[in-house]
C-alpha cells in the first residue's frame, strides 16, 4: 500500500515542479553595444528586446538600464556612482529603446533589467565593462 503512494506522491511532484517552472524566464538582445570612442556626454540609444523563453517578445514590460562607474576599488563590487535609464516601448512587440549617457569618462559596467515579473522571472542581465572616453576626444 505505502508504494503505490509513495509513486503517486512523486510523479505528483514532478507533473507541479514543470507547471510552477514554466514561463519564468526571459533573455535580453541589444540593438548594440556602446561604441567604441563613445565620449562622457554622447548618447548611447540601445534598442532591447525582451524575449520570454528567448523566443516570445514580451509586451507591458518597463525595462531599465543602469550603468555602474569602475574604480580601482570598484572591481565587480556596487560602483558609488550609478545611474538608471528607462526604456520605453518603440511600438514594435517587445522592443524598447533606452537613451544613455555616461557622465564621465572612465570604465563602467552596464546591466539591462529586463522586468518580467511574470512567474517571478525577473532578472537583470549583466555586460562586460566598457571604456568611455573624455569628452572632446
Amino acid at each position: 500500500m505505502r508504494r503505490p503512494l509513495l509513486l503517486l506522491a512523486a510523479a505528483s511532484a514532478l507533473i507541479f515542479a514543470g507547471t510552477a517552472l514554466a514561463g519564468g524566464w526571459a533573455t535580453v538582445k541589444l540593438s548594440s553595444l556602446p561604441p567604441k570612442g563613445l565620449a562622457a556626454g554622447e548618447p548611447w540609444v540601445v534598442d532591447i528586446t525582451v524575449l520570454q523563453h528567448g523566443v516570445t517578445p514580451r509586451d507591458g514590460l518597463k525595462p531599465t538600464v543602469t550603468i555602474r562607474k569602475l574604480t580601482a576599488r570598484t572591481t565587480n563590487a556596487v560602483a558609488k556612482e550609478s545611474h538608471t535609464f528607462a526604456a520605453r516601448p518603440t511600438g514594435k512587440t517587445g522592443v524598447y529603446r533606452a537613451r544613455v549617457v555616461f557622465p564621465s569618462a572612465g570604465t563602467w559596467r552596464f546591466e539591462v533589467y529586463d522586468a518580467f515579473t511574470e512567474y517571478g522571472g525577473a532578472k537583470t542581465h549583466t555586460f562586460a565593462p566598457v571604456k568611455i572616453a573624455k569628452r572632446g576626444t
